[in-house]
């Protein structure tokens, strides 16, 4: 018999504090400044962005996320940057860097493969409502590869919710799934 999981709380110690008020809007003002050199094709937005992502200013993470994502201002690809960024804005508490650190995990860009940990993220990201992400995590559940396990009713539950927004595809899916989801399961989805 295996005694009790213990939990470690390391983890805890790592989660970075919340920006006070006068960081994110000092943040935002960096942010602005930033963006309007970063139009006027000026490199030293860059550096300016970084100032305002450091002090959690969760657009400059994503944009910074995206620069070094695709490239562009002076910034080389930097699939590993990109990551970084984008889970300090999912640490952060916004939907879509929740969702681009999700997939970031799921297909082991900047780093290694992590289904549950994509799971995760995107999950909740799709708690937050976004479609894109409701959508993939019912995915994540009908496929259950990386290792995540097949879970059906839980695949149904969320391209119901993401059918309900307007997803097409997430609508397509409902309908192939219902013969494949027993009823009880089905009314369960529907009644959370």
């Amino acid at each position: 018999g295996g005694g009790a999981t213990v939990t470690p709380t390391a983890a805890l110690a790592m989660t970075p504090a919340a920006p006070s008020e006068a960081d994110l809007a000092r943040g935002e003002t960096l942010y602005e400044e930033a963006i309007a050199k970063l139009d006027a094709d000026d490199a030293t937005g860059v550096d300016i962005l970084k100032q305002a992502a450091d002090l959690g200013f969760v657009q400059a993470q994503l944009h910074l996320a995206g620069l070094y994502q695709d490239g562009g201002k002076g910034v080389d690809i930097n699939p590993a940057e990109a990551r970084r960024w984008a889970k300090r804005a999912a640490e952060g508490g916004d939907a879509r860097g929740m969702h681009a650190y999700g997939m970031y995990l799921y297909e082991g860009v900047g780093g290694s493969q992590d289904g549950p940990g994509a799971l995760t993220w995107l999950t909740r990201a799709a708690e937050k409502g976004l479609v894109d992400s409701q959508y993939n995590v019912a995915k994540l559940y009908e496929t259950g590869e990386q290792g995540i396990g097949q879970d059906l009713s839980q695949a149904y539950k969320w391209y119901l919710i993401a059918a309900r927004a307007g997803d097409g595809d997430a609508q397509s899916a409902v309908e192939r799934l219902r013969t494949a989801v027993p009823m009880e399961l089905r009314g369960q989805a529907r009644a959370e």
